[in-house]
């Protein structure tokens, strides 16, 4: 099972690009799952919030405070990153790529990189006309900033339009990058 692993600020083009990443595979015929290690915390805030998981009202604060609760309050920073581990397990069974599509920290590369999957591309998307919506708070939050020197990407994309990431992800789907 090869992995993909997306990393950026948000707004960057992180769920577009696994998004494309996904649709080619499918179209050579490879079966693709795209997932968020945000899912367990979007789940949480439907529970708790009412979130309907419509972008437009993402509850951006809820979701930060709640991840830094589970990784400083409860002392679990590996919390995320073992459920995903786990998931591999049942997506083994029905994809040939997985693609995580909002790595926010060193330990969601690290981790994975160390779990017994081998087939590992890591990538970090970059929007040079990104106007943040997040407020000064949000953005200074460790899931904004964490990956902002890391140097251990395999691959690094400049999200200029929509044709470009659509070709961009077609290359990565044939081993052109």
């Amino acid at each position: 099972m090869k992995i993909f692993l997306i990393s950026g600020v948000s707004g960057s083009g992180k769920t577009k690009l696994g998004e494309l990443i996904v649709k080619c595979a499918q179209e050579k015929n490879l079966r693709a799952v795209q997932t968020e290690y945000s899912k367990y915390l979007k789940l949480y805030a439907k529970e708790i919030l009412g979130y309907d998981g419509n972008p437009l009202n993402k509850p951006r604060k809820f979701l930060q405070d709640e991840g830094s609760y589970i990784r400083d309050t409860l002392r679990d920073e590996h919390f995320f990153t073992r459920r995903m581990l786990e998931d591999f397990r049942i997506y083994e069974k029905y994809a040939d790529i997985v693609v995580i599509s909002d790595v926010r920290l060193e330990r969601e590369i690290e981790d994975i990189k160390k779990s017994k999957y081998n087939d590992i591309c890591t990538i970090r998307i970059i929007n040079p006309h990104l106007q943040s919506t997040l407020t000064t708070e949000e953005q200074r939050h460790i899931t904004e900033k964490e990956l902002a020197n890391y140097q251990k990407f395999d691959i690094v994309i400049e999200n200029t339009s929509l044709e470009e990431l659509e070709k961009t992800a077609l290359r990565i789907i044939e081993g052109e990058m």
